[in-house]
């Protein structure tokens, strides 16, 4: 009987549809979490990667190494990194793809010096970077409503507009196509295996188990569906803040501040709850109850649990997107959706960041929140009932996102989950930043 509940579970599981964003704009987040931090007013020089690589090749290699033999025996379900991937200081050749491959990132990344101007925000007289110029993904309409200003080697910018652009990197393909049953060679080199899950409808599928942590599934659910706990989002932010200490000890703030940004994106989307639970609003007895009538052929309420996940999660995507930028552009900085942010009162009830922070205090928190957030987010769509917001469409045909009520109720939670993401993206901060 246990084998069969496990196996029921499994192929519930299997078929879950995981949708691979969190919040709709780190960089939005991030600036107003941040823009009170006196150490982020100064200015940094710009500089291209090739210049922090050469000048610290010796001291990335070590670092590269200590944090591979640590994720070796501290990380579940880590996947070793190939020995030939290892970055090595008297290396010749492309030093920018070797240090990507090291990391284990898509080599293909841009890279582009930029920042994103955001609502309200001033560009400089900088030009304009097309999305082509930024992302990796050949199909960028979901990304064409940023806006992308192009830096100069050498050009002087300030720190907070640096990190918060930064922390929206991950998602313009840091983490696509990376598994072993990925387009291109690069999965099979990289040993991370078979993609684990993901929505292949979406290119950018791929980066799901990057930006997805199930640290807090209960051992039924890992027994049924181990490859689960293949998620790595503590893992990118072990590397990159270490990455970012050692920029900011030697001399490339900049860089410092850019592997910070992107340390920050995984532990901001671990505080989107549909990023730390499998299956918000169905426990344990109940995913097993669906696994099984699917298993007896009745799969409607397994189809059901997928698709009401799938719409939810969307449908706050395009909520939290549409309501932040139309209060941006109407001047509202003070109102609470955006003032929670930078809200500090609960700043020092966590424990200071370190190398668990993201799975034990990040994740831990978000899972907590799961149901009662996937319960909220029905009871809104189901009081809007609306065509698109019901099927969970983020976009019109002329690629806008339409516009949303507000909603009380809905607002009060989502108040509570940003001010989350302001105080991990302040710890994260402060845990980081070189001591004065």
């Amino acid at each position: 009987m246990k084998s069969l509940v496990l196996l029921s579970c499994a192929g519930l599981l299997a078929g879950l549809s995981t949708h691979a964003l969190a919040w709709s704009n780190h960089s939005l987040g991030s600036l107003l979490a941040l823009r009170e931090e006196s150490a982020l007013r100064q200015e940094v020089q710009v500089e291209p990667l090739e210049a922090f690589l050469a000048d610290q090749a010796p001291a990335i290699e070590r670092l590269l190494d200590e944090q591979e033999r640590y994720a070796r025996e501290h990380f579940s379900y880590y996947p070793a990194r190939p020995d030939e991937l290892r970055w090595q200081a008297a290396g010749e050749g492309d030093r920018r793809a070797a240090f990507l491959q090291a990391l284990r990132i898509n080599p293909q990344i841009k890279l582009a010096s930029f920042i994103q101007q955001l609502p309200g925000q001033d560009g400089g007289g900088r030009s304009l970077l097309n999305g082509e110029d930024v992302l990796v993904f050949h199909k960028v309409g979901p990304w064409t409503h940023w806006r992308y200003l192009a830096l100069r080697d050498g050009e002087r910018v300030e720190a907070l507009q640096v990190l918060a652009s930064a922390a929206d990197e991950p998602d313009y393909g840091h983490d696509i196509n990376l598994f072993s049953d990925n387009p291109g060679d690069t999965g099979q080199r990289y040993n991370f295996g078979p993609q684990p899950f993901g929505d292949a409808r979406f290119e950018y599928s791929s980066q799901a188990p990057f930006h997805i942590g199930y640290y807090h599934e209960s051992a039924l659910i890992f027994a049924a569906a181990p490859y689960l706990g293949q998620t790595l989002p503590h893992w990118r932010v072990y590397q990159y803040s270490g990455l970012a200490r050692l920029a900011f000890a030697s001399g490339h703030p900049y860089w410092g501040y850019r592997f910070l940004g992107w340390a920050m994106h995984y532990l901001q989307d671990l505080t989107q709850p549909y990023h730390a639970s499998v299956l918000p609003g169905v426990g344990t007895s109940g995913m097993v109850l669906i696994a099984a009538k699917a298993e007896a052929g009745y799969p409607e309420d397994r189809e059901a649990a997928i698709q009401r996940v799938a719409d939810r999660h969307t449908a706050i995507e395009q909520y939290q997107f549409d309501r932040m930028q139309a209060l941006i552009l109407a001047g509202e900085l003070d109102h609470p959706l955006l003032a929670a942010y930078g809200e500090r009162q609960q700043d020092a009830d966590y424990p200071p960041f370190d190398v668990d922070y993201a799975a034990q205090v990040v994740a831990a928190e978000s899972h907590a929140r799961a149901d009662p957030f996937d319960a909220l987010i029905g009871e809104w769509m189901a009081r809007v009932a609306t065509h698109e917001v019901a099927a969970g469409k983020g976009f019109s045909e002329s690629n806008q996102l339409q516009p949303v009520m507000p909603d009380p109720a809905l607002e009060q939670l989502l108040v509570e989950l940003f001010r989350h993401f302001g105080a991990h993206s302040r710890n994260a901060l402060k845990g980081t930043l070189p001591a004065n």
